[in-house]
């Protein structure tokens, strides 16, 4: 039996619709805000929950949803 290798090329874009996403998340308890688009709602749910539990350490992150297309044009991508 030989195997087949194919290599293609891929390119990746931000998704048009949806908006990079923001939340917060208490590294004392793992509780974490909604995600939200605006980075501001995220960052006052932090102060929220600051100071109904006196925790003071927090992170804010950011992700966006990205789409993969094939650029080239001679290879068939797989099936998902």
């Amino acid at each position: 039996m030989r195997a087949r290798y194919r290599f293609a090329k891929w390119t990746l874009s931000a998704t048009p619709a949806m908006a990079v996403r923001r939340f917060g998340k208490c590294l004392t308890c793992g509780e974490r805000s909604a995600d939200t688009a605006d980075a501001d709602n995220a960052q006052v749910w932090c102060l929220k929950h600051a100071g109904l539990t006196h925790h003071s350490g927090y992170e804010l992150s950011a992700f966006q949803y990205f789409d993969a297309t094939m650029t080239d044009p001679g290879v068939e991508p797989h099936a998902s």
